[in-house]
């Protein structure tokens, strides 16, 4: 694990100011209670860490160019079906590009988790951690635990309120898309500000509808297997989130409407952040 932000030239670690994620793949415990058979269990192992290298590799090459030049110190952890990820900063500039870049790399995880049938859910926030190979500590991460298991609830990585101020802050003192927020961030019914993951599907302004359409196909797959009422509405939220990318980009290259999700309910009230006129509204 590369922790050097989090330790000193001793390396003894160090309690610094981050940005930080806790991200929690949905259902897992479910996962692992219906694969009785060693076979199944095999098989669903498989399919788990298949899915964690697609996904590190996904998020390595697709941030190699937008990133390269920034400091290194960031640290990351997998325990279980848990991702802790942390980057230490000094300043508020350097805090706004840490969070650009920890919500760069949780679009990028979510999206090839979720198109390899594992969708995420967790929370981000500013604050203490210490992480390294020996201790993960901090109210940062505590913050993000309780948010990802009391408060995402169905399948998005939300902000905490004090990362939610740094981005409207940062966006207020800039005209125009400001530091890749503005699409890269949306608001939920709830007012609840989280990650636009479906947005790692576009780059260079052409959306990727091969992604899109595999996303669409897991939906579908997570909801044939559900057998639990209090599930459902996870999957149907979604759905959800899925259509509404479609909408923002229908008039985007290659888009047809095979790449929707077929519902009743097609009203919405998801909205990027970069087309919100108040700011400073909260939950």
């Amino acid at each position: 694990m590369n922790t050097p932000g989090f330790v000193d030239a001793s390396g003894h670690p160090l309690l610094r100011s981050s940005i930080v994620g806790f991200l929690d793949l949905m259902g897992f415990s479910q996962a692992i209670q219906s694969a009785v058979v060693p076979a199944d269990a095999q098989r669903l192992v498989d399919r788990i860490v298949g899915a964690l290298n697609d996904a590190r590799e996904y998020v390595r090459r697709s941030l190699a160019g937008d990133f390269a030049t920034l400091p290194g110190g960031w640290a990351v952890k997998f325990f279980s079906d848990n991702l802790v990820v942390g980057y230490p900063f000094e300043g508020p500039d350097a805090a706004v590009m840490a969070a650009r870049f920890i919500i760069a790399c949780s679009q990028r995880y979510q999206l090839r988790m979720a198109v390899n049938g594992f969708f995420v859910r967790g929370a981000l926030t500013e604050g203490p951690l210490c992480l390294t190979d020996d201790i993960i500590f901090g109210s940062g991460l505590l913050e993000c635990y309780h948010l990802e298991s009391r408060t995402s609830i169905v399948p998005r990585v939300i902000l905490a309120e004090p990362l939610r101020r740094l981005v409207a802050g940062a966006m207020e003192r800039t005209e125009g898309p400001p530091h890749g927020f503005g699409t890269s961030v949306c608001r939920d019914i709830d007012g609840w500000w989280f990650v636009n993951y479906l947005e790692a599907a576009r780059e260079e302004g052409r959306v990727d509808w091969s992604l899109i359409a595999a996303h669409k196909q897991a939906i579908l797959d997570s909801l044939a297997g559900v057998k639990r009422h209090d599930v459902l509405p996870k999957y149907g939220w979604a759905c959800r989130y899925h259509n509404m990318f479609c909408h923002w980009h229908r008039d985007a290259a290659g888009y047809s409407d095979q790449y929707r999700i077929e519902r009743a309910d097609e009203s919405s009230v998801i909205d990027r952040i970069g087309e919100v006129a108040d700011l400073r509204e909260t939950v």
